[in-house]
């Protein structure tokens, strides 16, 4: 009995020296880069996963040449910094369009969070980056549009390379991109990829949700891995002086429809939407915008699905409407409809899909009063050259 309790003894003692887990090395912390979300209201946030939980926080300045002026920001909720886990959301706020800032952002490891006692481990450090937001009154920019790529890595390294050299502002994916999610590994895989593609350490990103976003295990999950603009899945925002309109159609068949299980309800999304389009419409910040763009998943003009739920609800609406042009895609087929053409008072351009053969990029760009539009393909060409 004594050699019995001496062991245990010995045991615990041993046990509470080591310690509480396997560090890693700062080289091992960071699972992605940082990449930007929502640079509205002045203001921008900065997201990264690492591998292990961590305390992280970002530093930022104007100045490159005298780090101690920088700032720090964090994440704090009800007191507390949100800490010890592995996907990192941070928001800075108080900045000035128009200006370049630059920052980087740190993931110290926690090795024991307990209620007296906490482990630190070594700290990650990423790379300088730099973003600048947009100037309240400018009249320029360029964004490039994807959609419907499927995770196909192939298709987005082809339309990438016939677009990487334009000094693009900001990227915009609009849905059917990170499409299925599994789980949170598969998502964040291919977000991963999107983002070192497109530079979104350095460049605002926005995730507008296709139909295929809304399917399979992951897809309620995958909202934790972007910031939307209101916190919502649609919104509004200025680019200087250009106004752009976000809308969610949900999916693309009735609730009631069997593969849902009775968990959908994106007839209430929908109808929540035409509470925001009629206060949008009649907003200080629509009225005055100098051009006006409005981005959605699905189509809702010239298709020829009997379910178009969007149409009833939001066509009224959206008639007479002073857009500019409207982007969609989903359907994997380009097309091009100009103002009048299938009920629309406003030009729509569709994008084509995630194959090789059909896949395309948009390139929106605006210089002082004038605004073009040209989508291209895999291979380069120039298969829409449209001026707004």
């Amino acid at each position: 009995m004594k050699t019995g309790i001496f062991t245990l003894s010995f045991f615990l003692t041993v046990l509470t020296a080591l310690p509480s887990s396997a560090a890693a090395g700062a080289d091992s912390i960071f699972r992605t880069e940082p990449y930007l979300q929502n640079p509205v209201g002045g203001g921008i946030t900065i997201m990264w996963q690492t591998w292990v939980p961590s305390y992280s926080w970002v530093e930022y300045g104007t100045d490159t040449t005298d780090l101690s002026s920088w700032q720090m920001a964090r994440t704090i909720v009800d007191g507390q910094v949100i800490c010890n886990g592995t996907r990192n959301k941070i928001r800075i706020e108080g900045l000035k369009p128009g200006r370049t800032y630059y920052y980087r952002v740190y993931s110290q490891e926690i090795l024991l969070y307990q209620a007296y006692k906490k482990e630190f481990g070594e700290t990650a450090v990423s790379p300088v980056h730099s973003f600048t937001l947009p100037a309240e009154n400018g009249s320029g920019f360029t964004a490039i549009v994807f959609n419907d790529l499927h995770k196909q890595s192939e298709t987005l390294q082809a339309l990438y390379s016939h677009i990487r050299d334009i000094p693009y502002d900001f990227v915009v994916f609009n849905g059917d991109c990170i499409d299925d999610p599994a789980d949170h590994d598969e998502a964040t895989a291919f977000l991963s990829e999107l983002n070192s593609t497109v530079g979104a350490a350095d460049v605002p990103v926005f995730y507008l949700r296709g139909n295929h976003e809304i399917r399979n295990a992951y897809s309620i999950g995958l909202r934790a891995l972007f910031d939307y603009v209101g916190d919502k899945t649609y919104g509004a925002f200025n680019w200087g002086d250009t106004r752009i309109v976000m809308l969610d159609c949900g999916e693309d068949k009735p609730d009631s429809t069997w593969v849902y299980y009775g968990l959908n309800d994106f007839s209430g999304l929908r109808k929540e939407q035409v509470g925001f389009l009629e206060k949008e419409l009649s907003s200080e910040e629509f009225r005055n915008a100098s051009r006006r763009v409005l981005i959605h998943h699905i189509p809702i003009y010239a298709m020829d699905d009997a379910y178009n739920p969007c149409l009833e609800l939001w066509g009224p609406l959206l008639d007479g409407a002073p857009f500019d042009i409207c982007l969609n895609a989903h359907t994997h087929r380009h097309a091009f409809h100009p103002a009048g053409s299938a009920g629309n008072t406003f030009p729509v351009v569709v994008g084509g899909g995630y194959s090789m053969e059909g896949a395309t990029v948009m390139v929106l760009e605006k210089k002082g009063e004038d605004m073009t539009l040209k989508v291209l393909d895999t291979a380069g060409n120039t298969i829409l050259d449209l001026k707004l």
